[in-house]
């Protein structure tokens, strides 16, 4: 394993160190392709991209709570704690970036959000109709619509009234031509959190169409991922990866990955599996089958030809825990812009061209925080 400083100076506000194996850094590389993570616990979505067919780039970006990522096209979403963040690429305004001229080959802008409230979103992703989202606090699968916080499209029939209360903690989500197809959830509850009761193996993969719970007794199961006609989905409490064959029905554990798996993309023959460490203030820690084989927080890549880990990059200090992982194809430097500073305020982009305006002048930024001031005063 390579230990990789971070590398991007001033970029970063709070440099994360990490290692990876020289073969997660080449598969990269030959697959011209980026990853983005999403790490709630420390509020950061990452971008990695690979430097050369060593080593790698890290590009972390503020965000509240993230959790669930998805890309269509040139749009990346992000769902975080109140709201769910919709980016458009740019590989002009990339080139173009100001503080990093002819760096990077695609930005990813903010262009609107929809906020959802805190209703601790999961899984994302782009299908008919638009974004599809897992709405946990809800137990239900909804899209956005701009009259309401979301608009609720489906909930297992086992929830008897659309509530809050994180019933069954439904978490994960797979699309078959464009609608949810196969979800995961860690029980079977209609109370709220109900699902504690039976946490680390009451799990269940269930299919929407039908209602039917098509495997039980599951690990805290997360991050179903359709591919032809297998499901592959993960077992994070054991740290494995396993394979549902729809048609024949048979269920097969693919390997082990040594972290509490959750996050998932496929790409090219390679699934990327999020790692993360055991919370050490749960009262399961000891109980959880991956807590006595050390488990570490990062990225692991299995090769489905070889049904092996052939990857693994680990975070030394600052992250512990990932949610998300998703492939960026074809980009080897893309950057992402958040909301959290007016860095993309700045970006001016037109049919015709793109224009970067100047910082906002000292006084301007001296009247917004005197009038955050009077704000403050008037709540």
């Amino acid at each position: 394993m390579e230990s990789t400083p971070d590398s991007l100076g001033s970029e970063l506000e709070n440099p994360f160190t990490y290692k990876h194996s020289k073969s997660f850094a080449t598969i990269l590389h030959a697959l011209k392709s980026s990853l983005v993570l999403s790490t709630y616990q420390t509020g950061k979505v990452v971008i990695f991209s690979p430097q050369s067919e060593d080593k790698l780039i890290q590009l972390p970006r503020n965000f509240r709570k993230p959790m669930g990522v998805a890309s269509h096209g040139k749009h990346l979403a992000v769902a975080c704690m109140s709201e769910i963040i919709l980016t458009h690429r740019s590989n002009n305004a990339g080139k173009s970036y100001p503080q990093k001229k002819d760096v990077y080959d695609s930005l990813y802008l903010p262009r609107s959000s929809w906020y959802t409230g805190g209703v601790d979103t999961h899984d994302i992703s782009y299908g008919k109709g638009g974004l599809w989202a897992v709405i946990t606090q809800f137990s239900c699968i909804a899209q956005l619509d701009p009259r309401f916080s979301f608009l609720p499209k489906w909930k297992p029939n086992f929830i008897s009234e659309l509530r809050p209360g994180d019933r069954c903690h439904l978490n994960g989500m797979t699309l078959k031509d464009g609608i949810p197809k196969y979800v995961t959830a860690l029980g079977q509850s209609d109370k709220p959190g109900g699902w504690r009761d039976q946490k680390l193996d009451g799990g269940i993969l269930m299919d929407v169409e039908s209602n039917e719970i098509i495997l039980d007794g599951l690990a805290m199961p997360h991050s179903p991922r359709l591919t032809g006609d297998d499901i592959f989905y993960l077992q994070s409490a054991k740290g494995e990866l396993w394979k549902y064959h729809v048609p024949s029905k048979s269920n097969e554990l693919i390997c082990e990955v040594p972290g509490f798996a959750r996050g998932m993309s496929f790409y090219n023959g390679f699934l990327f599996i999020g790692l993360s460490k055991i919370r050490e203030d749960s009262k399961d820690f000891g109980k959880m089958p991956i807590a006595s084989k050390n488990p570490i927080a990062g990225v692991a890549i299995v090769n489905l030809r070889t049904k092996q880990v052939e990857g693994i990059l680990e975070y030394q200090n600052a992250v512990k825990e990932l949610y998300d992982v998703h492939v960026l194809p074809g980009l080897t430097r893309p950057n992402i812009l958040n909301t959290m500073s007016d860095m993309h305020t700045r970006a001016i982009i037109t049919p015709q061209k793109i224009f970067w305006t100047e910082p906002p002048k000292k006084e301007e930024q001296e009247n917004d925080i005197n009038q955050s001031e009077v704000e403050k005063a008037e709540d």
